[in-house]
């Protein structure tokens, strides 16, 4: 057996997260950031890290392929990502697809995208207290799409090519983040009704706004969806100061992207003005800008 390689997108929610969880659509785009895994046979009957850790989604993905296949072999895990880790960029997931991937590619010569995904799920369970899919599908499938749990991944066109994505710097854990908002669901039902409800209408209203391509409506959207994560529980002073920057520099609209209580803001400004913006934010946090719709799970050369 030779060394396989893979790798998959990470991605950025452009509307509709933690609120996924409860059935409602998600707006979710794969990014041309990307985690790369390469596999090798070993000698030893242990999945791990080339660093020797066991702990991690890309090795319990690998092992899940091994058992389904019912094959009895050591493997030697190498990561290289572009992907900040805890930062609402679906890390975790990009990591995992990429690794079931390329087992895939040393086991069956080819990747199997259900196997993948079985496997992908599995390894980001390890990071996520109960992820909701939408980062693993969007890591397997790439371009953008509607998720919702019930029917997966929609294609939609966003008709946005570019965006900032504003690390904020503050790490934190994607479990505790979805553990917070259900707690707020079981003591406020009645208004969690209630947000859920408005979230519909702003989904309605971006999707009018794409097919348009109005930046501005959709910036104004943007606001309107933190505003309902704010009330959730899930911002913080970190990501308001990043909004806050964000605006400042010229952005149409900002948000938190993914769980939340750091991480990442993304934020829609006219590309014109993108290099003039980055020039801003950069002097207080770390910028991305990344290009949308980015290819899903591909085999990569080892």
């Amino acid at each position: 057996m030779k060394v396989r390689s893979a790798s998959s997108p990470g991605k950025i929610i452009l509307f509709g997260e933690h609120f996924v969880v409860y059935g409602k659509p998600a707006i979710v785009s794969a990014i041309d950031l990307r985690a790369k895994v390469k596999i090798q046979p070993t000698s030893e009957p242990q999945v791990k890290l080339s660093n020797g850790s066991t702990h991690n989604p890309a090795v319990k993905a690998a092992e899940y392929i091994l058992q389904e296949l019912k094959i009895n072999l050591g493997l030697i895990i190498d990561i290289e990502s572009t992907i900040p880790p805890s930062a609402g960029l679906g890390s975790s997931a990009s990591i995992s697809v990429a690794s079931a991937a390329a087992t895939s590619l040393l086991l069956l010569d080819r990747i199997d995208l259900d196997l993948v995904r079985e496997a992908a799920f599995v390894g980001e369970k390890l990071v996520h207290f109960n992820p909701s899919g939408i980062d693993t599908s969007i890591a397997l499938y790439g371009g953008s799409g509607l998720y919702t749990r019930a029917e997966s991944l929609k294609p939609i066109n966003i008709s946005i090519d570019r965006l900032l994505v504003i690390d904020t710097g503050k790490t934190r854990k994607t479990g505790e983040m979805v553990k917070k908002v259900r707690e707020f669901y079981e003591e406020n039902k009645e208004k969690f009704k209630e947000i859920l409800e408005e979230y519909d209408e702003i989904l309605n209203s971006v999707l009018d706004s794409f097919k348009n391509r109005n930046l501005e409506d959709i910036g104004k959207l943007m606001l309107r969806n933190q505003e309902l994560l704010r009330e959730i529980g899930v911002s913080c002073e970190e990501i308001e100061k990043a909004i806050k920057t964000a605006l400042d520099a010229g952005a149409y609209g900002a948000k938190l992207t993914g769980a939340g209580g750091g991480g990442c803001v993304v934020a829609l400004i006219d590309e014109d003005r993108l290099e003039k913006a980055v020039s801003m934010i950069s002097e207080k946090f770390k910028v991305y800008t990344p290009r949308l719709s980015a290819e899903g799970v591909r085999e990569e050369k080892t």
